[in-house]
């Protein structure tokens, strides 16, 4: 065990997973461990408490250590700058680690992504997940955004907008033929357990998480848009021109980002058609920067944003150390 203070947690809290990962000053990655979304805007706030609480116990006993031998804890959540959730989380995770000399750090989720695929803290990123944003780091920490606003007023491009539309499609269709056996109607109901449109109703208007359970049909529409489905090839379409768009509007506010590459994250860019069409989308936009489709997941990114906290430069043989050491503990199942 590393000596007293040298042990680092990173934190990525999204709509529908929650990562947190631990290692050392000298980057290396010793563990990880998953749990539910930790979005207080979509989960009530005594369960984001709890499931908090309940991961880092549980990556702290992976390892061994207590909480004194933490020195930072990097959280990026969803909202994290958000003045009256920065208030919240701090008070939360002050109750998890009362009386230590902890670092606690809490920041937008986007942060997070934007590190996992530059390895610094500047720079633009796309995310595309459950919800979706445009997020700019440049000197001296300067911030901009566009989109971010929630499923209630935004989320264009979002694996919840795929699955709405997709319910839409279907419910418009029962509308106006009744029972519409088409093959994306077949197939959407088919991943909801459902028999006919009917249902819809009660499976969404009932469920503990309806914003990720429509997120979850996004994987349907994306391998139906695989095979040539036209339905769900317009509603991709549709979702990357939106995501595009929120692009367009950071480059008009913000010119200076430009010429940043474009880190693409979230579960929707881990679909190599979605990839091409987003690709595709900007090219018939003009935008030609380069793509970094990360490496390593988001919670090493709020990871290595805590060695950053702790004043330690990323140098070549950093990045390799965390990168291999993740690929090892990923591949042993979540490390010690």
């Amino acid at each position: 065990m590393p000596l007293n203070k040298q042990y680092i947690i990173g934190v990525d809290g999204g709509g529908t997973k929650t990562r947190a990962v631990i290692g050392t000053k000298e980057g290396e990655v010793l563990a990880y461990i998953d749990g539910e979304g930790t979005n207080i805007k979509s989960t009530p706030t005594n369960e984001v408490r709890q499931q908090i609480k309940q991961l880092l116990e549980c990556l702290m006993q992976k390892v061994g250590t207590t909480k004194k031998d933490v020195s930072t804890i990097f959280l990026c959540v969803a909202g994290g700058d958000r003045q009256e959730d920065l208030i919240r989380w701090k008070r939360w995770i002050g109750l998890i680690f009362p009386a230590t000399s902890c670092r606690i750090i809490i920041t937008n989720d986007a942060v997070a992504a934007l590190t996992s695929g530059t390895f610094t803290q500047e720079g633009l990123v796309v995310i595309a997940g459950t919800g979706s944003i445009v997020y700019a780091v440049q000197q001296n920490h300067l911030v901009s955004r566009a989109g971010g606003w929630g499923y209630l007023l935004g989320d264009e491009g979002s694996g919840y907008s795929i699955g709405q539309e997709a319910l839409r499609t279907i419910t418009r269709n029962y509308d106006a033929y009744g029972l519409y056996e088409d093959a994306f109607t077949e197939a959407v109901l088919e991943r909801l357990a459902l028999t006919d449109p009917t249902g819809i109703i009660t499976l969404i208007y009932e469920h503990s998480q309806p914003r990720v359970c429509m997120a979850s049909i996004a994987s349907t529409v994306l391998l139906l848009a695989t095979q040539n489905n036209d339905i769900a090839k317009r509603i991709v379409d549709h979702a990357v021109f939106h995501l595009v768009q929120l692009l367009q509007m950071m480059f008009k506010k913000e010119p200076q980002v430009k010429s940043f590459p474009i880190v693409i994250c979230g579960g929707l860019f881990k679909n190599g058609y979605f990839v091409q069409c987003f690709q595709e989308k900007l090219q018939q936009a003009t935008i030609y920067n380069r793509i970094i489709l990360p490496e390593v997941p988001p919670a090493i990114g709020a990871f290595i944003n805590g060695l950053f906290s702790e004043g330690i430069q990323m140098t070549g043989a950093l990045q390799e150390t965390v990168k291999e050491t993740w690929m090892s503990i990923k591949n042993s199942n979540g490390g010690i």
